[in-house]
């Protein structure tokens, strides 16, 4: 689903870019300033979806050891302070 939104926020970019530059004049129109105005904020809402979805690549990932150290399993390094604290966990 985040590569579909990537390719759809690129996609996005590329045309709404387009049409700015075909459809940039230099009349002090207001209908032609709040029409360039739109698509300058469609292109960098395009920009912030490309930046959110872009670190959802494979290539970007990297091996991270796990943060929660899970005290109650078997295979657990036995660490005298913790268990210390928490004697009532022995008899389960």
């Amino acid at each position: 689903m985040k590569i579909f939104l990537l390719i759809l926020s690129t996609i996005i970019f590329v045309v709404s870019g387009y049409f700015l530059l075909a459809d940039f004049n230099t009349s002090s129109d207001t209908n032609a300033t709040i029409y360039l105005c739109l698509l300058i904020v469609l292109m960098l809402v395009c920009i912030v979806g490309i930046l959110i979805n872009l670190p959802s690549f494979p290539f970007n990932k990297k091996k991270n050891r796990p943060l929660f150290y899970n005290s109650y399993s078997d295979k657990r390094i036995k660490n005298q302070t913790f268990d210390k604290n928490f004697k009532f966990l022995k008899n389960i």
